[in-house]
């Protein structure tokens, strides 16, 4: 088992702190996260940024980067990256625990870190660190697997959910097969040729 740094404990500390200072002030008092839209929960990770995030550089480097190409070494204004990954996991964490979507607009909702700085990552367009790149597929993947988590849950509908996922992750809707998905349309000259088959059959109908 992984050790649990003390910074860790500290994000995990003041995140879930002021999560249940959201749920006690909100009106009326929210008792069951779970119960709650994901709108709620995401006015949730918006307190919760005011005041664990926003202002501060808890999430930055606080020691510089060695470059060569640069007169003075700098930190690049650069994410410590196993900080982000300590707070990714809480994030995921929390999400699974109140069955709610783990997204990037999530995570930027409740670190700050910018969905285009996410695709950067993603991207490995991070020349510093593949480490970045490794965080943001976890949220892709985290992502899927709370949307499919739901799928297991009776009292929800499936079709938005699955919408979701055959749209980001390509899986299927109900009923279209990969076949029938990959099906070539009928081009423009084929038209006709069915139209002229549905008028003959008509016209040998009528007689």
């Amino acid at each position: 088992m992984e050790k649990v740094t003390e910074q860790e404990e500290v994000f995990e500390s003041d995140i879930e702190m002021y999560l249940t200072i959201f749920c006690e002030q909100h009106t009326p008092p929210i008792e069951d996260l779970s119960k709650e839209s994901q709108s709620v929960w995401n006015a949730a990770l918006m307190y919760i940024n005011k005041h664990v995030f926003k202002g501060t550089d808890k999430l930055k480097l606080k020691s510089n980067i060695s470059n060569s190409s640069s007169i003075m070494d700098s930190n690049y204004n650069s994410y410590d990256l196993d900080k982000v990954e300590q707070v990714l996991y809480i994030y995921y964490y929390l999400c699974s625990l109140y069955d709610k979507e783990c997204s990037d607009m999530g995570f930027y909702l409740l670190t700050g870190i910018a969905r285009e700085t996410l695709n950067a990552w993603r991207n490995g367009e991070n020349k510093l660190s593949s480490k970045s790149s490794d965080i943001a597929k976890k949220l892709y993947d985290f992502r899927e697997e709370s949307l499919s988590a739901k799928l297991a849950t009776a009292n929800k509908n499936p079709v938005g959910i699955l919408a979701i996922l055959n749209r980001h992750y390509s899986w299927n809707l109900p009923g279209v097969s990969r076949e029938s998905a990959n099906k070539t349309a009928l081009t423009a000259a084929e038209l006709p040729q069915l139209n002229c088959i549905e008028s003959k059959d008509n016209l040998n109908n009528s007689e």
